[in-house]
């Protein structure tokens, strides 16, 4: 099956204001999505890709990095997934501050 990604308005004008190497992991992370569908890209750990819930119900989340994130919805009703983008914000952390759960779920080992 394969998928797209649609950015709205409103998310156009998140990106105005986001620093460059978020744009840079927004790229990377609609490629997966359309190169090796959305499924793939849920598994990657260091999206830590959920459901969102309350006013979110039926929305998704996907990390860009520690305290960025994309929001964003799927239209499956065509045999196409249409991955709507609909918000990129600055999110409060929600890992420890030393980044060992970030660098467990980006698959980075300390050493």
């Amino acid at each position: 099956m394969s998928s797209t990604v649609t950015i709205t308005k409103h998310a156009l004008k998140d990106l105005k204001k986001v620093p460059r190497h978020i744009l840079v992991q927004l790229d990377l992370w609609t490629e997966v999505i359309e190169t090796e569908g959305y499924k793939s890209m849920q598994k990657i750990k260091g999206y830590n890709d959920y459901a969102l819930l309350g006013d979110r119900k039926g929305q998704r989340s996907s990390y860009l990095s520690r305290s960025w994130r994309v929001i964003y919805s799927l239209n499956d009703k065509t045999n196409l997934i249409n991955v709507e983008v609909l918000e990129v914000n600055h999110h409060d952390c929600r890992f420890p501050l030393d980044g060992h759960h970030l660098n467990s779920t980006l698959g980075h080992h300390r050493g």
